[in-house]
């Protein structure tokens, strides 16, 4: 039988949580286009409830977040040795995740405040690589203000936190992809919520999934310090027989509806913190590969841009992924359970068959 490869185009179930039919991404039918101007707080509790919330509810959804951003002083505790380990920051997150759920009484621990941990802990992480101190949730600002003050150690201007929030929202949640899909199928064990985070986050941690966005950086790192022209460096690429990072989407053949909007993001920030030349190649590069392959950028592309401005290092640009992504792994996790239905498809077997085991004399055949 002939089965697609990786799943590609078979429905193996329904959500009322995020659509990419007819290559335009939906939020609870919401457009990602009109989402992507509101604030973080709405679209999770969209994602969550189905529905946007009235006045009160966002100020007391908001307000409920805001208070959970702390994390308990035995994770502190362990993070401040967990985090100064030399090893890539999605294996810091992943301990760390799996660390959350041991902590206090887990057991009752509910996605606002599962989610407010997640944020806390991963600027928890980056402060301590950085060798800096770690910074007190401010009840005044909203999540987004927050994590960006927790990373810093400095308050945002609202135009940074507006455009770090769409980034968020667009990469909130996006249908079954690979780490969402492997969130679901330990959901449908009914594994607690951190077990599913973990594995989630095992997931995102793959080059071709979340990973991807730092391979973008180091492409364009490449380009600028060896002063190569975009077109040759892509023939080079090809004649190696490598990716080109950051292009092409399983769905989206004419163009990600996320990147469209990313890219006007990055060109205003790239800039006013003086990586224009970065945004030069990027958009050459861009250019070359739709008029050579007929390929657009998807979401890693540009969001590698936008984190570099940010003064991230590439090192921990997925686990800044992971930060967006979280919100929509909850929502799924949450759907899943509630469908209460154990993922288990079959397989098609195409080893060796008609195999036969001769038992083998002992030693005691021989005395």
């Amino acid at each position: 039988m002939d089965y697609p490869r990786g799943l590609a185009g078979v429905v193996v179930d329904q959500t009322k949580i995020s659509s990419t039919a007819g290559a335009h991404l939906t939020y609870a039918g919401y457009p990602i286009e009109e989402l992507s101007e509101a604030s973080f707080e709405e679209v999770v509790f969209l994602l969550w409830n189905t529905r946007l919330p009235n006045e009160q509810e966002l100020y007391d959804f908001r307000a409920d977040l805001v208070s959970k951003m702390v994390l308990p002083s035995e994770t502190i505790r362990l993070l401040l040795y967990i985090a100064k380990e030399p090893q890539h920051p999605m294996s810091i997150l992943r301990t760390t995740t799996s660390l959350l759920g041991t902590t206090n009484d887990v057991e009752h621990d509910e996605p606002p405040k599962i989610l407010a941990k997640m944020l806390t802990a991963i600027a928890a992480i980056l402060r301590i690589r950085d060798n800096e101190p770690l910074i007190d949730v401010d009840p005044n600002l909203n999540v987004v203000e927050n994590f960006l003050y927790m990373i810093k150690g400095k308050r945002p201007d609202r135009k940074l936190t507006k455009m770090f929030s769409s980034v968020m929202i667009l990469q909130a949640d996006h249908e079954f992809n690979a780490s969402t899909f492997t969130a679901r199928v330990v959901a449908s064990t009914f594994a607690d919520y951190y077990s599913c985070l973990t594995a989630a986050v095992s997931a995102l941690k793959g080059p071709l999934h979340g990973g991807a966005n730092e391979r973008v950086f180091e492409m364009i790192e490449e380009i600028e310090k060896e002063q190569i022209d975009p077109k040759d460096f892509v023939e080079l690429q090809l004649k190696k027989k490598r990716k080109i990072m950051g292009f092409g989407h399983r769905i989206y053949k004419n163009g990600d509806p996320r990147a469209f909007i990313l890219e006007e993001i990055a060109a205003e920030l790239a800039p006013e913190t003086g990586n224009k030349q970065y945004l030069k190649i990027q958009q050459a590069l861009a250019k070359y590969m739709l008029e050579r392959f007929g390929l657009h950028p998807n979401v890693d592309y540009y969001t590698a841009l936008i984190y570099h401005c940010l003064g991230l290092d590439k090192s921990v640009f997925t686990m800044i992924f992971a930060t967006c992504r979280t919100a929509g792994w909850l929502a799924h996790i949450m759907e899943q359970r509630r469908e209460n239905c154990l993922i288990r498809p079959n397989s098609e077997y195409v080893g060796p068959t008609n195999q036969h085991y001769l038992r083998k004399e002992s030693e005691e055949d021989y005395k």
